[in-house]
């Protein structure tokens, strides 16, 4: 049986620290346990296993929001992580659709002044029903209080 993950922007930057710190408005307060970044690499590299990631879309617009803000970063992301993510079997980009859209007008009573992109990943690991890769307190706290994901890794 596969076991799917979402992941979330912080956690993906964090994975990638090494590609990052080089980035403008880096901050390595996200830290990963040993066992969640062996997920993320298993997922990545590995050609046998039942770790599948899924990454939501928005987390590449929220990367390009922030972070894509010179040329030549832009180049050191798409080499060094994008392309890597692209070329895993076991990696996929989750789309925006309309079940993510109905968990996101759900999750507005509970998470109202929250970011928008964490409420559409959270929406995104609602629709999977997969645990979510997150240091987000605010988001580990309405895991934990509403249930609404199997639950949150860091």
């Amino acid at each position: 049986m596969r076991t799917l993950y979402v992941i979330d922007t912080c956690c993906l930057i964090a994975f990638f620290e090494d590609v990052f710190k080089y980035a403008p408005n880096y901050n390595n307060s996200n830290q990963l346990s040993s066992r969640t970044k062996k997920i993320i690499n298993e997922a990545i590299v590995s050609m046998n296993t039942n770790i599948r990631l899924s990454i939501p879309s928005v987390v590449f617009i929220e990367i390009h929001e922030k972070w894509l803000t010179t040329e030549e970063f832009l180049r050191k992301f798409y080499y060094e992580v994008y392309s890597k993510l692209i070329q895993s079997d076991n990696i996929e980009i989750k789309p925006i659709d309309r079940e993510v859209l109905e968990n996101l007008i759900n999750l507005d009573g509970v998470l109202s002044d929250h970011d928008l992109h964490d409420k559409i990943i959270l929406a995104s690991a609602m629709t999977l029903d997969s645990p979510l890769i997150t240091t987000d307190i605010d988001i580990i706290n309405c895991v934990s209080e509403f249930n609404i994901i199997p639950t949150t890794l860091n």
